[in-house]
């Protein structure tokens, strides 16, 4: 059974984890949101509950004036109806009274309120008595009274004051949680972000080198992409044409060495037959016949180097053992350039070589490092003008050593220097001049190169010659 995430395609596990980053960020903002409705509701509660409140405070100050005009009225003419107007006007004040008490939580408030019902309830026995109070026995009451009310007034202002700063405070302590939370909830974002592209762009970074390997030409590492199911449907897809290629290579490396190795012995005839021919062994050659000959025998020579480089580029493109060793590389470049200078006894080129001041000895594979020099002062040779000059030269450290081959030959263009290593490119100075090369033996420098663990670098100009640099690591001597 396949884990769950790689049942699904790489849009939708980007979706999924997009959402997963922003679902922290939408529960505090769903948090934020509800918190903020409900405290405008209680808002708008306490707006509500202060203009109840003051119009009830309004009322009961309506009332406590109606009470004190209409005693007044009532000790001055001693009419009943006034006295009535007064106990109605107490009944509302104890109606006023009781509903400020539900709205007034602190007892001081209560306090006043009951002595003012008490004060109103006194003033009535005082008026309804057999003998009419006078102005002074009154007055005291009701001055009371009017105390009490400019009390209970203060009181409700002190009230209303400290609601709506009580509702500010809250409402501020609510907005601080919100950004806290908010604060708290962007770093699990950010994490679960990361987290997802991380899961989401690993299959993408394996499937990368995969494609790299395949064009670097590491076909022997099995591509194996494990992730969505649209990556792994391309990573299967990749590894079958890795296996495809690998087949190929296979074949044409086993076709490369069948018919190398069954050219050279009719060459080699070929060979032989030229020399004997050239010898006068059979019959002496007439002049006529000479060039001839000289043509078979040139190009014989030309096949015969193209089927040893074919031989050596099957080598080292599929990886021989090295087996380094100390050697000299001065002796190494002197049997090169007698090669070179007796296959072509008509060519006079000044040759250079010059070691540092630790000697001629190095350590490397004398196979790779012989095809390497081969091929390199093999090109300086073909390309230099009779008289050129070429100069190889080797310099050693502690960490590395360095060898430098330099010709005043005409040079390579910068368009063609990314590709004068790819096999059986030739490029526009070989194709003007009529070169006889190849176009494989910089193939085979870079993957000698390659195989020491090296690195190559070019230096040309058109028209000042070439320099090739390499740089091997230096191995001690065991």
């Amino acid at each position: 059974m396949k884990p769950l995430l790689r049942r699904f395609s790489l849009l939708q596990q980007w979706v999924g984890a997009t959402f997963l980053a922003i679902l922290p960020l939408l529960v505090a903002v769903s948090y934020a949101a509800l918190e903020l409705q409900e405290q405008t509701q209680r808002q708008r509660q306490l707006v509500q509950g202060m203009d109840q409140l003051s119009n009830s405070n309004l009322a009961l100050s309506d009332d406590v004036k109606e009470l004190v005009r209409s005693a007044r009225q009532y000790l001055l003419l001693r009419d009943s109806r006034f006295l009535a107007i007064y106990r109605q006007k107490n009944a509302s004040l104890k109606a006023s009274a009781a509903k400020l008490k539900n709205q007034l939580p602190e007892a001081n408030n209560h306090h006043w309120l009951d002595e003012m019902a008490k004060t109103a309830d006194d003033v009535d026995g005082l008026l309804a008595g057999d003998t009419a109070p006078s102005q002074t026995q009154l007055s005291v009451p009701l001055q009371n009274l009017v105390t009490l009310n400019e009390q209970l007034t203060q009181g409700v202002s002190d009230h209303r004051r400290t609601s709506v700063q009580a509702g500010e405070d809250q409402f501020n302590r609510i907005v601080d949680q919100l950004f806290l939370l908010t604060m708290m909830a962007l770093p699990g974002t950010f994490l679960l972000m990361m987290i997802g592209t991380f899961m989401v762009s690993r299959p993408l970074w394996r499937l990368s080198e995969a494609i790299s390997r395949l064009g670097r030409q590491q076909w022997e590492t099995p591509i194996a992409i494990t992730g969505p199911a649209d990556l792994m449907a391309l990573g299967d897809n990749l590894e079958w044409m890795r296996q495809q290629v690998c087949a190929s290579d296979r074949q044409k490396t086993a076709f490369s060495q069948h018919v190398t190795h069954e050219l050279k012995t009719p060459l080699a005839a070929i060979i032989e037959a030229a020399n004997l021919l050239n010898d006068g062994v059979p019959a002496p050659l007439l002049k006529e016949q000479q060039p001839v000959v000289d043509i078979l025998a040139a190009n014989a020579r030309n096949l015969q180097d193209l089927i040893q480089q074919l031989i050596n580029y099957n080598a080292v493109s599929h990886g021989i053992v090295t087996h380094c060793q100390a050697l000299n590389i001065r002796q190494h470049c002197e049997a090169i350039r007698h090669s070179l200078e007796s296959a072509n006894p008509g060519r006079a080129i000044d040759w250079h070589f010059d070691g540092d001041g630790d000697g001629d000895s190095v350590y490397c594979d004398p196979r790779l490092l012989d095809m390497i020099l081969r091929n390199l002062m093999g090109n300086g040779f073909q390309f230099c003008a009779p008289g050129g000059a070429i100069r190889v030269t080797w310099a050693q450290d502690s960490h590395r050593w360095r060898l430098r081959v330099m010709d005043d030959g005409p040079g390579i263009e910068e368009n063609e220097l990314p590709h004068i290593f790819t096999p059986f490119y030739k490029g526009r100075t070989g194709r003007q001049n009529k070169v006889p090369k190849n176009g494989i033996g910089l193939a085979i420098v870079k993957e000698s190169v390659s195989l020491l663990k090296g690195v190559i670098r070019v230096d040309s100009c058109p028209g000042k010659g070439t320099t090739f640099e390499i740089e091997f690591p230096r191995i001690q001597e065991t």
